[in-house]
């Protein structure tokens, strides 16, 4: 007689900031499928989709806090500031210098401090999207990861606080203020992995899924036009260095899902069907894979 069993599948959700809502089209995909999740594994809004996942199971349920918060007072005034740094980038050094001038109070702000967006104002969204939930509310196993700045190493978090968990796994460096917790400094968990495969083998399943998120790495047209300044080689050279880590990452996932969302920028929230909608797709161009795979007898 043969036995049809289920391999304990673990879902590794990269990070990619606004990108990751494609996280949700995913799970979306896999719970219409009838694939059951057995544990998730987060990193930087990886973590925040996971959490809200292994929470409430319902997709829809993440997509309508998703839409509620992005019309949310605290998400307005970030998307404010870091749409402000964003369309800078497109000018060249000199004009930033000029604007430095023109709009001293912005660039002020972000020289004097360790982020661009307050640790208050950090805290406020993220608890605008999670409420009052903790690790113990949640049925499907969870755990999000991030990284100690001083000693460099990869931390776990699986317990504790949520709200501040979750901060410590989305803080991007420069962007949102590190979190100190236990004595470490802590910011985004997509420093060490940006799909989080060693968090996710730390449940010891049979079968991980890993979702990638990240952006294209997309020949330049114009060198002379886009790369006018060392920062400019820096993010390019670090774009690589990542896509590389990936690659190799990759052979350590037994099945790899990477939503067609091209190059789409990291704050591009307005995009969130998109996303959900290429997440969906890759997904499910999958599952005949995942099926297959998981099952033994």
């Amino acid at each position: 007689m043969r036995i049809r069993k289920k391999k304990r599948i673990a879902l590794a959700l990269g990070a990619g900031g606004a990108r990751g809502i494609a996280h949700i089209g995913v799970l979306k995909a896999l719970a219409e499928s009838n694939i059951p999740v057995d544990f998730i594994a987060g990193a930087s809004f990886g973590s925040i989709v996971g959490a809200l996942y292994s929470i409430h199971m319902d997709t829809a349920e993440i997509e309508g806090r998703l839409r509620e918060y992005m019309q949310s007072p605290v998400f307005q005034e970030v998307k404010e500031e870091i749409e402000s740094l964003e369309n800078d980038k497109t000018r060249t050094f000199l004009e930033k210098i000029q604007s430095t001038i023109k709009k001293g109070y912005f660039y002020t702000r972000a020289m004097r401090r360790n982020a661009l967006i307050t640790p208050e104002d950090f805290v406020a969204n993220i608890k605008e999207l999670i409420n009052d939930y903790s690790f113990d509310d949640m049925h499907i196993p969870f755990k999000c990861l991030s990284v100690d700045i001083i000693t460099g190493n990869p931390i776990v978090l699986s317990d504790g606080d949520l709200c501040t968990a979750l901060q410590a796994s989305c803080a991007t460096p420069g962007f949102f203020p590190p979190v100190r917790l236990d004595g470490l400094l802590l910011v985004d968990g997509g420093v060490a992995e940006m799909i989080p495969v060693g968090l996710a083998k730390t449940f010891k399943p049979d079968y991980i899924i890993g979702v990638d998120v990240s952006r294209d790495i997309i020949p330049i047209e114009d060198p002379e036009g886009e790369i006018t300044h060392s920062l400019d080689v820096v993010f390019r050279s670090y774009d690589i260095t990542r896509d590389f880590m990936n690659v190799y990452m990759s052979k350590e996932i037994d099945c790899m899902i990477r939503p067609d969302i091209g190059s789409y920028d990291w704050t591009d929230f307005e995009l969130l069907d998109i996303y959900i909608e290429e997440g969906y797709n890759a997904a499910m161009a999958k599952i005949k894979t995942i099926r297959k795979d998981i099952y033994w007898f």
